[in-house]
C-alpha cells in the first residue's frame, strides 16, 4: 500500500512573510493550515511544488542545555537528505494519525514521530516556534516545517541504523564543521543558537 502524506494548498499560506525561511503565526492560521490539509500519495506530493507536506520539526534539549544532533545514515529514507546532519526530530503525518479534530491529527503524528525515532526519559514540555518555509531545494519546496522545541530530561536514538547522534551546547555549535540540513539552519537561527 501507498504511504500518504498530510498536504495543504500553496494558497492557504500565500499571506504569510517568511524571513529567510521562518515565520511566527497566531495559533488561528495554523488552524488554518491543519483544517484545509487533507491526505495524498507521497509519490505525488514529493514532486508537486503547488503542495507542501506538513511536517512536525522538533528540536530536543536536555536539561543540560544541549541539543541533540543527528546525522542521517545512507540506511535513512529520503536519500536526499543522506550524510547531513539535523537538529529536527519529526516526519510525515500519515492516515493512523487522523482524528475528526485537524489540531489533534497533527499532534498524532507529531507524537509518533517523537516516540518512533526516540527514547525520552520525560518530557518536560513542548514550546511551539513557527514555520519553516524554504524555496531553496528540490526537497524543501515540498515541505512546510512546524518547528517546536521539546524540553526532556535525556533522550536517546531508536533507529540507531538510520541516525548517527550526538549533543552539542551552543559553544560546540559555533565550532563544529558539520554540514547541517537547511531546514537546521534555519531552525538554529530561530532559537538564536548560531
Amino acid at each position: 500500500m501507498k504511504e500518504k502524506v498530510w498536504v495543504v494548498n500553496n494558497e492557504i499560506l500565500q499571506d504569510i512573510e517568511f524571513y529567510n525561511g521562518f515565520t511566527i503565526v497566531e495559533q488561528n492560521m495554523l488552524e488554518k493550515i491543519f483544517k484545509n490539509a487533507y491526505f495524498i500519495d507521497r509519490e505525488l506530493a514529493e514532486t508537486d511544488e503547488s503542495k507542501k507536506q506538513i511536517i512536525p520539526y522538533v528540536v530536543i534539549k536536555d536539561e543540560k542545555g544541549k541539543i541533540l544532533v543527528v546525522q542521517r545514515t545512507k540506511k535513512q529514507t529520503e536519500k536526499r537528505l543522506h550524510n547531513l546532519y539535523s537538529v529536527g526530530i519529526g516526519g510525515h503525518i500519515n492516515p493512523i494519525d487522523e482524528s475528526n479534530n485537524p489540531e489533534l491529527t497533527f499532534y498524532n503524528g507529531l507524537n509518533r514521530e517523537l516516540n518512533e525515532e526516540l527514547y525520552i526519559d520525560k518530557l518536560k514540555s513542548l514550546e511551539y516556534v513557527g514555520l519553516i518555509l524554504d524555496d531553496s531545494t528540490e526537497v524543501s519546496r515540498v515541505h512546510l516545517g512546524i518547528l517546536f522545541i521539546a524540553y526532556v530530561t535525556t533522550a536517546d536514538i531508536r533507529e540507531k541504523e538510520n541516525f548517527n547522534e550526538l549533543w552539542l551546547d551552543e559553544l560546540e555549535f559555533r565550532n563544529f564543521n558539520g554540514n547541517f540540513e537547511g531546514w537546521s539552519h534555519i531552525a538554529l537561527r530561530a532559537l538564536e543558537v548560531i
